[in-house]
């Protein structure tokens, strides 16, 4: 016999896919009445070098990073909203820092006791994925529990991939 899921883990940014999983999460955990961890990670290997000299190479100052994780705990702030005003009870928000692969396919399942991951699929192309790879297939490969790839929304209708490949901040 099946059990439910206790401790969901959902990984978002600010992506249309990762809204996708954070609504197929949310309603996962509010039907398993389930534990919701919802995770942001800055990607800190993007910003090795940047800020390192006083002209830095123009992509990200102490300020826009600054912004940045003000803009995504923002984001953070809505998703546990939405999922408290769906009926989940223990939502927890977490910013983190660091390898976002590592931290999502491993690090983060153990530190809180995941049993299940929730991601939306990639809207990388085919040739960046070949040259760094995407979250979900690092962390489909090398999580120790069950992983959630969202490609549909809640009607189950595929999006399209234009759709898909827009990001908003």
């Amino acid at each position: 016999m099946m059990t439910g899921y206790q401790k969901v883990l959902v990984g978002v940014d600010t992506s249309p896919q990762s809204q996708l999983a954070l609504d197929k999460a949310i309603a996962i955990a509010s039907q398993m009445q389930a534990t919701l961890d919802i995770v942001t990670i800055i990607n800190t290997e993007k910003f090795i070098g940047i800020t390192q000299g006083p002209m830095g190479f123009g992509a990200a100052t102490p300020q826009v990073l600054d912004e940045l994780t003000t803009k995504l705990k923002a984001n953070l702030a809505r998703a546990r909203q939405a999922a408290v005003d769906a009926g989940v009870t223990d939502v927890q928000i977490h910013l983190h820092s660091g390898n976002s692969k590592r931290l999502l396919a491993t690090t983060l399942p153990a530190r809180y006791g995941t049993d299940l991951i929730v991601l939306g699929a990639t809207g990388l192309n085919a040739v960046t994925r070949f040259l760094i790879g995407s979250n979900a297939s690092y962390v489909t490969r090398n999580a120790p529990c069950d992983v959630l790839i969202v490609r549909t929304d809640q009607q189950h209708h595929l999006v399209k991939n234009e759709t898909r490949l827009t990001r908003r901040l």
